[in-house]
């Protein structure tokens, strides 16, 4: 388990069920996990907060999905890794994934395994 108690991951997501997941699976990393629940609220919570080193963005969502949340995101902070947690895994799904500007996405059901390691791919990159 890496030690990310200098980091902070944005989830991204409207199912409590799901965030549950994403504390349990990160509690022992140390990190600093907060909540957006929709693409409105992760643009406020970016704009407001210049400390996250991270997102874990759902892709369907009321009120903004996660390919517009993440397009304005980027337009914002475009150093900021956004990893698309999502259950379109086509061809056409993965290209709009990428050019809506996520930098990686993870296929639900997520695996913890999978999870920590592209946490890692990205977070272990920040650490000075």
């Amino acid at each position: 388990m890496s030690n990310w108690t200098d980091k902070k991951i944005l989830i991204v997501e409207d199912v409590e069920t799901n965030l549950m997941f994403f504390r349990a699976a990160l509690a022992r990393s140390g990190a600093t996990v907060i909540w957006a629940k929709d693409g409105v609220d992760a643009i406020r919570k970016v704009q407001e907060d210049q400390n996250i080193d991270l997102i874990l963005m759902d892709l369907r969502m009321p009120n903004m999905d996660g390919f517009i949340a993440t397009e304005t995101i980027k337009s914002i902070r475009p150093d900021i890794p956004v990893i698309a947690q999502t259950t379109y895994t086509d061809e056409f799904d993965i290209k709009r994934i990428y050019e809506s500007g996520c930098d990686d996405y993870l296929a639900k059901p997520i695996r913890l395994h999978d999870l920590l390691e592209k946490l890692g791919q990205y977070l272990n990159k920040l650490t000075p």
